[in-house]
């Protein structure tokens, strides 16, 4: 994962396949599996920016039916650890001055 500072220290966050990442909404579309608080590994970046994720074994058991989550936008996620917590960055990380992300 790459992050680039926009305008106003706005972070943003270039995800790579093997990076953790968490849901922050729902999943759209016909065959919506994901919810908020999922979260797994990026298998496949996209063109376009969205991710395709693997939650089968992180935030759902091995063998559930729906394993994988599929062109989720870059914007509905948000990098976290092994365990599925946000990762904080910065002073509030030391001092735990704010929520997470």
């Amino acid at each position: 994962m790459r992050t680039i500072k926009g305008h106003g220290d706005t972070e943003t966050y270039l995800f790579e396949p093997g990076d953790l990442v968490r849901l922050l909404k729902a999943e759209t579309g016909p065959l919506a599996s994901g919810k908020p608080g999922d979260w797994g590994v990026v298998m496949r970046v996209h063109p376009c920016g969205s991710l395709d994720l693997k939650l089968a074994g992180y935030s759902r058991p091995k063998d559930a039916g729906m394993a994988r989550a599929m062109a989720i936008p870059r914007g509905h996620v948000e990098p976290c650890d092994r365990q599925g917590l946000p990762l904080r960055r910065g002073f509030s990380a030391v001092w735990d001055t704010r929520a997470p992300r």
